[in-house]
C-alpha cells in the first residue's frame, strides 16, 4: 500500500527505493491490464463486428452511436450514412408510431424489452425484424442497445406455414364437413336401414297374421316333399299341429293310395304336373290326423328362396261347399218337381178344357143315336144297352177329366211368412255362373223393410226362377259385343201388395208374341214348351196376386208380379 505523498519527503533512500521499485512493479501489471483489456476491448469490438446478429447502440433520442456490419446489411445503406442519422428513417411507416412507443417503454422501465418491426429498406425490401432492447446511464447519459434479429425469413415461413395450417384446417373442415355429410347420410340410411328392418318385421308380422288367419292353408315344401312350414289353418283342415308336420314329408297329408307311391308321385309331380298345374284350382282330397278324408280345393306355386326352388301349395277345406250343392242340388230337384207336377196340372187343366166338349158333345150324339135307334126295327135291346154303356162311359170320362181339372185348381199349398228381398237373393245366386258366363250385369233395386208375405216359399221361388230364366234367354240373343243388363226391383204399391218386377234389355216381344205371351203351349224359344209362364201365372194367382208384363220390341221386357203382404192376405181371410 502506498503511502501518502506527505510522507514521502520523510522516507529514507531504501525506503524510496523500495517504493519505487513497487511503483514499477505496479506499472507494469496495469501495462499489462492494460494490453489484456485492449485486447478484450479488440476482441470485443470484433465480436460486435462480426456478430451475426445486428447491433447498434442509440441515444436517448434514437439517433445512432454505434452498429456493427450485420445492422447495416439489414438496413441496407453505407456505415457514414447511417451514423448519426435517427433510426426511426429506416423504420417502416407502418410500424413508425410502434417504434417510438418501443424506445419511450425502453427508456422509461430501463428494462429489457421484446418487439417486431418492419424496416424498410433503400432497395424496398420489407424485413422482419426482431428486436430485443434495454436502456441503461453511461456517465451521465442514457444509452440504448439494440438486438436485431432478421425474422423476415422465420416470418414467412410462419405464415406460409399459417397459410398451410389455414389450408389444412380448410381442407379439414371441408374433409370434417365432407365426412359430416357423409356421416348424415350414413346415419340416415342406418335410419332408413332400421326402418325397413322395422318395416319388414312388421310386414313379416303382418303377413303372418294374415296367413295364420286365412281360412285356406298354406303348406310349403322343398324339392324333396318335405314340409317347411304350415299356417294355422293347416292345423285346422288336417288335424295335425304344426311341430309334427314341419321336417315330414308331405305324404302324410295324401290318401292311403297316393302314399304308396310317394316317390313316383313326387318326381312326375315335379316333371311333368308342375307346368300343368300352376295356378290352376285342382280339386283333390287330403288325409286327415283322423284318417278321414277331407275334399280340397288346392293352388299350386313355385318360388325360388336362397338358391333353391320351394313350392307352397294353397289348398281349402270345401266340405261345406260341397254340402252346400249337395243342398242345392237337392233343392233344384225339388224345384224341378214342383215345376213337373204344375206343368202336369197346367197340361191337365188345358186337356181337360179341350177335351171336355168333344166329350159333351158324344154324349149329345149318343142320346141322338138311342132316339133313332128306337125308331128302328133292328134289336133295339142290345143296341140300346150298347149305346147305354158308350154314353155311361162319355159321361164318365167327362166327369173324370172334370175332377182332374177341379183338383189342379184346388191343390194345397204350404205356406209359410217370408221375407221377399231374401227369397230373391236365395234364387239369384242360383244363376251366378249363367250371369258369368254372358256377361250379364245383374243390379238390384230392392226396397228395404218391406212387410212378409205369407207364400208357399217353393212355388214362388218357382215363379222368380222361370222369369229370371227367361230375362237369360232373351239376352243371349243380344250382339256378343251388345251390354247386358238384368235388374230386379221391389216395391210396395197402395193395395198393401208386394211388386216383383225382372226387367232386362233383350230383344222384347214382337206384337203377335205380346198376345200369346201368356197362354199355354206358345213358346219363343226353338225348344221350349211353352207352359212356363202359364205355370208362373197359375200359382202367383194360386197366392191371391197377379202377372203381368210390358214389351216394347228392341227395348226389353219387364214381368212383373204381385203378392199381397200377410197383412193383406190375413184381412182378406177374416173378410
Amino acid at each position: 500500500m502506498l503511502n501518502k505523498p506527505d510522507d514521502i519527503a520523510q522516507m529514507t533512500s531504501a525506503e524510496l527505493q523500495n517504493l519505487l521499485l513497487e511503483l514499477k512493479a505496479r506499472q507494469l501489471e496495469l501495462e499489462v491490464q492494460n494490453h489484456e483489456l485492449r485486447a478484450n476491448l479488440d476482441c470485443h469490438e470484433h465480436l460486435f463486428e462480426k456478430s451475426p446478429i445486428g447491433c447498434l447502440t442509440l441515444d436517448k433520442e434514437g439517433f445512432v452511436q454505434r452498429i456493427n456490419s450485420t445492422a447495416i446489411n439489414l438496413l441496407g445503406s453505407a456505415r457514414q450514412a447511417i451514423h448519426g442519422t435517427a433510426l426511426a428513417d429506416y423504420i417502416h411507416p407502418a410500424d413508425k408510431t410502434a417504434y417510438q412507443d418501443y424506445l419511450g417503454k425502453l427508456a422509461d422501465t430501463l428494462t429489457t424489452h421484446v418487439s417486431t418491426l418492419k424496416l424498410g429498406g433503400q432497395d424496398g425490401k420489407i424485413l422482419e425484424i426482431e428486436c430485443r432492447g434495454s436502456a441503461g446511464i453511461l456517465g451521465d447519459k442514457m444509452q440504448i442497445c439494440l438486438v436485431f434479429n432478421d425474422v423476415t425469413e422465420h416470418a414467412q415461413n410462419e405464415k406460409n406455414q399459417s397459410e398451410i395450417i389455414n389450408k389444412l384446417e380448410d381442407t379439414l373442415r371441408k374433409k370434417t364437413d365432407h365426412l359430416t355429410e357423409i356421416n348424415k347420410a350414413l346415419t340416415k340410411t342406418v335410419d332408413e336401414l332400421n326402418y325397413s328392418r322395422h318395416q319388414l318385421l312388421e310386414r313379416e308380422a303382418k303377413l303372418n297374421s294374415i296367413l295364420n288367419a286365412s281360412i285356406e292353408g298354406i303348406i310349403v315344401i322343398d324339392m324333396a316333399g318335405t314340409i317347411v312350414s304350415v299356417n294355422a289353418a293347416v292345423e285346422n283342415i288336417f288335424g295335425y299341429k304344426a311341430d309334427e308336420l314341419i321336417g315330414y314329408g308331405v305324404h302324410l297329408l295324401m290318401p292311403i293310395t297316393i302314399r304308396k307311391k310317394q316317390d313316383y308321385y313326387l318326381q312326375k309331380y315335379i316333371q311333368i304336373f308342375i307346368p300343368k298345374v300352376l295356378g290352376q284350382i285342382r280339386e283333390v282330397e287330403g288325409l286327415r290326423k283322423d284318417g278321414s278324408l277331407v275334399p280340397l280345393d288346392m293352388t299350386i306355386a313355385e318360388f325360388p328362396l336362397d338358391g333353391m326352388q320351394y313350392y307352397s301349395g294353397i289348398v281349402r277345406d270345401v266340405s261345406a261347399r260341397k254340402h252346400q250343392e249337395l243342398q242345392e242340388k237337392e233343392h233344384l230337384e225339388k224345384l224341378a218337381h214342383v215345376t213337373r207336377l204344375g206343368l202336369m196340372g197346367e197340361m191337365a187343366s188345358g186337356i181337360a178344357h179341350e177335351v171336355n166338349q168333344p166329350l159333351s158333345a158324344v154324349v149329345n150324339y149318343t142320346q141322338a143315336c138311342l132316339r133313332f135307334i128306337q125308331n128302328e126295327n133292328p134289336d133295339l135291346g142290345k143296341i140300346a144297352e150298347v149305346m147305354q154303356k158308350a154314353n155311361q162311359q162319355a159321361l164318365k170320362a167327362g166327369q173324370i177329366i172334370h175332377s182332374m181339372r177341379e183338383f189342379v185348381k184346388q191343390r194345397k199349398i204350404h205356406r209359410s211368412t217370408v221375407d221377399i228381398n231374401e227369397l230373391i237373393y236365395d234364387a239369384i245366386s242360383l244363376f251366378e255362373a249363367d250371369f258369368k258366363q254372358h256377361l250379364i250385369a245383374m243390379r238390384y233395386e230392392l226396397t228395404k223393410s218391406l212387410p212378409c208375405i205369407f207364400i208357399d216359399r217353393v212355388q214362388i221361388e218357382q215363379v222368380i226362377l222361370n222369369l229370371i230364366r227367361n230375362s237369360i234367354d232373351a239376352l243371349k240373343e243380344l250382339p256378343q259385343f251388345t251390354q247386358r243388363q238384368l235388374s230386379i226391383e221391389t216395391t210396395l204399391n197402395n193395395l198393401n201388395h208386394i211388386v216383383v218386377r225382372v226387367k232386362d234389355n233383350g230383344p222384347g216381344l214382337t206384337p203377335m208374341q205380346r198376345d200369346k205371351i201368356l197362354t199355354p203351349f206358345f213358346t219363343t224359344k226353338s225348344s221350349g214348351m211353352g207352359m212356363g209362364l202359364s205355370i208362373s201365372r197359375s200359382l202367383v194367382e194360386a197366392h191371391h196376386g197377379t202377372l203381368h208384363f210390358n214389351s216394347k220390341e228392341d227395348k226389353g221386357t219387364t214381368f212383373y208380379f204381385t203378392l199381397p203382404t200377410e197383412s193383406a192376405e190375413n184381412g182378406r181371410n177374416k173378410a
